[in-house]
């Protein structure tokens, strides 16, 4: 039976958006709900990043759980977790219980996105995934653009445990969603009987270079990535830009990056997965250099532009990447070990062109992340292979 993309709207695309949009909803809410309860900066940096730290640290015991219990109760599951302590988030009256709550939300997050990941690895034959996951990666995208909007507005004009209560009802709805969803056939179905999941030390012994190499890659491509949230608003106030204009220009990037997905798909497909990797890390160093010849309105906009552009040329391409590289049978555990490298990449990137900004001068962090990009472009150009022809 041929693989059909439609057959993942249900399964896949719809929770995908959903989760998305959640998890955007939480950007502007968070740090009004610390402000509210009374806390610091460091507290509410505290908060904003506690999700992202549950997710972290338990991607690999994930992964583990997902080769023992199957894709679809663990992504049943996460999404019931996450209804929970979102619920509890909107109740907390006090920092620590927040924190608690939005780590252990997290946890469940990360139980629902690295299953999903798997799942894909899994049911999608090698000649789909750059579309299959560039679509993800775009409806991800769309997503993360509808729910900071939604989150601001419903916490402004309803109260700023609202999108917490809405977060738990949308992720029940996706769980029963996902519980009641035909689920595609499972391309590996003929390999997984009598297969026993690999320990986390073989899987690091045998998968060693896909992990030193792919790895290292994803860790920089994730790194560059989260530095245009930091360098684009340092440099737009340091020039004399206003919030509003610097809100202006972030959304146009965004719009820019959301619209590649589709091509980027087939290119990956059709031509292999370094045509749209490479480009899209060199165009990354490129604008973070270009950003500090920008003195205008006008001159930042063009590069929050060719920024969006670059970052969308990347839609998917370390999800396939990943997939490509992990073993047929039982992908979990080494997706979990995968998605650790870009969690560290995404979670360093901020810390890291911030500071050096604040030691020496933004002009310093953009060269300096533009050179970190161009180890990234000698690790996709030759030293990780083109896995469409490896797995063809």
């Amino acid at each position: 039976m041929k693989f059909k993309l439609r057959s993942l709207i249900v399964t896949v695309y719809i929770p995908a958006f959903l989760t998305a949009a959640c998890a955007g909803m939480l950007a502007p809410t968070i740090p009004a709900k610390v402000d509210l309860i009374g806390g610091a900066s460091f507290i509410i940096g505290l908060a904003v990043g506690a999700q992202g730290l549950g997710e972290a640290i338990f991607s690999i015991p994930t992964g583990l759980l997902i080769n023992k219990y199957g894709n679809k109760k663990i992504m049943v599951s996460g999404m019931i977790g996450l209804s929970f302590f979102g619920f509890l988030s909107g109740l907390s009256e006090n920092n620590l219980t927040l924190y608690f709550s939005l780590f252990s939300l997290g946890i469940f997050y990360g139980f629902f996105s690295l299953s999903r990941h798997s799942f894909l690895t899994q049911i999608v034959p090698v000649e789909f995934r750059g579309k299959a996951f560039s679509r993800f990666g775009g409806i991800n995208r769309i997503g993360w653009f509808v729910g900071p909007v939604a989150g601001g507005y419903t916490a402004s004009s309803l109260g700023v445990d609202i999108p917490f209560y809405i977060i738990s009802g949308i992720a029940i709805f996706t769980a029963i969603l996902i519980y009641f969803s035909h689920e595609p056939i499972n391309q590996s179905d003929n390999l997984e009987e009598g297969s026993a999941p690999q320990s986390i030390r073989s899987l690091l012994v045998e998968h060693k270079k896909s992990f030193i190499f792919g790895g290292a890659g994803q860790f920089i491509m994730q790194f560059l990535r989260q530095c245009r949230h930091v360098l684009i608003p340092i440099w737009a106030f340091s020039i004399g830009l206003e919030v509003e204009q610097l809100g202006l220009i972030q959304s146009i990037s965004s719009a820019v990056d959301m619209t590649l997905f589709y091509p980027v798909g087939i290119i990956m497909d059709r031509y292999g997965r370094k045509w749209t990797s490479v480009p899209s890390i060199i165009l990354l160093s490129i604008g973070f250099i270009a950003l500090i010849y920008s003195n205008t309105f006008l001159g930042l906009v063009a590069v929050g532009m060719l920024l969006g552009f670059a970052n969308g040329l990347g839609s998917g391409a370390m999800l396939t990447l990943g997939s490509d590289l992990s073993p047929k049978v039982n992908p979990g555990s080494f997706l979990g070990i995968w998605r650790l490298f870009g969690w560290s990449g995404n979670s360093a990137g901020g810390p890291v062109s911030g500071a050096i900004a604040q030691s020496f001068t933004v002009a310093t962090s953009s060269i300096s992340v533009s050179a970190i990009g161009l180890v990234g472009v000698l690790l996709f150009s030759f030293f990780i292979p083109e896995t469409l022809k490896r797995t063809e």
